[in-house]
Formats: structure tokens, C-alpha cells, sequence
């Protein structure tokens, strides 16, 4: 082997390692974070009813391969369910919402993007249900008002 394929092999080689590195130091990242697997974390979503007082909310999630039924929430109460999303950030979970004669739609978890944003809180994906739009957990303000509108 002459020395050009030793050097090639050689970088390849730290290369591979130092990739490993990142992906150990991520996973420890994970369970410190709160999470109970670095490789397969499961997540959790709460969503929590702020529509009003009087107001009472059905909360409807599925997925493609679940469907969790119909939850009846007062104003302040809580929902939760828990997961693990596949290994191709795919994982989607939908929910409809439907107070006083109305219904709306909103992702409550789906792909990548999500999967990142939950895990930076530990696995947990917060929402809470306002009038306005389903809204997300932000760890700069520590409040719940990275909204999205009703669709």
C-alpha cells in the first residue's frame, strides 16, 4: 500500500471516529436534557386548554398508525400523550380541536423540526390552546407564545 492510500485510510478513519464523537456527545446531550433514550428518545406532548372559562374543548391526536381518541378538556386542564418517533423524522401527529361549534386542525408534532424543538425542553412538546391558535413552548421568553394560527 503506498503511502497516499495509508494517509486516505487514515483520515477516513478519524473522520468516521470524530463523527462518533459528535454522535456521542448529542446523546449524552439528550438524556441531561431530560430525555430517557439518546437513541430512540421518547417524546411527549401536552396540550393545555386556554380557550376560556366555560369553553369546553375536545381535543382529537392521531397519527398515521394511532388514534388516541376524544379527550374532553375544561379551561386549565391538560392533555398529554407520549411517543417515539421513527428514526426517519416522519413521525406525525395531528389534532383536531373542536369548541362551541367550531373545528380546526393543527400539527402537534411532525418531522425534524419538531423532533429538535423537543428535544431542546427535555422531550417535552408544550402547547396550549388559545383563541387565537394552537401555541408552542418557547425557551427564550418561557411562555407558550411561538403561535400558529388556526388553519
Amino acid at each position: 500500500m503506498d503511502s497516499r492510500n495509508v494517509l486516505n485510510c487514515a483520515s477516513f478513519v478519524a473522520f468516521v471516529f470524530l463523527g462518533f464523537l459528535a454522535h456521542v456527545r448529542e446523546a449524552r446531550e439528550l438524556v441531561s436534557n431530560g430525555c430517557d433514550s439518546p437513541l430512540y428518545p421518547k417524546m411527549t406532548v401536552y396540550i393545555k386548554h386556554s380557550m376560556g372559562q366555560g369553553v369546553m374543548v375536545d381535543v382529537h391526536c392521531k397519527s398515521k398508525d394511532n388514534d388516541l381518541g376524544n379527550h374532553r378538556l375544561a379551561d386549565g386542564r391538560w392533555y398529554r400523550f407520549s411517543f417515539r418517533p421513527n428514526a426517519w423524522f416522519t413521525t406525525l401527529f395531528w389534532c383536531d380541536v373542536s369548541w362551541n361549534g367550531r373545528r380546526q386542525v393543527f400539527n402537534a408534532y411532525g418531522g425534524k423540526g419538531s423532533y429538535w424543538n423537543c428535544v431542546s425542553l427535555g422531550c417535552d412538546c408544550p402547547w396550549k390552546l388559545t383563541p387565537d391558535g394552537p401555541c408552542f413552548f418557547d425557551r427564550k421568553t418561557q411562555k407558550c407564545d411561538i403561535c400558529q394560527g388556526w388553519r
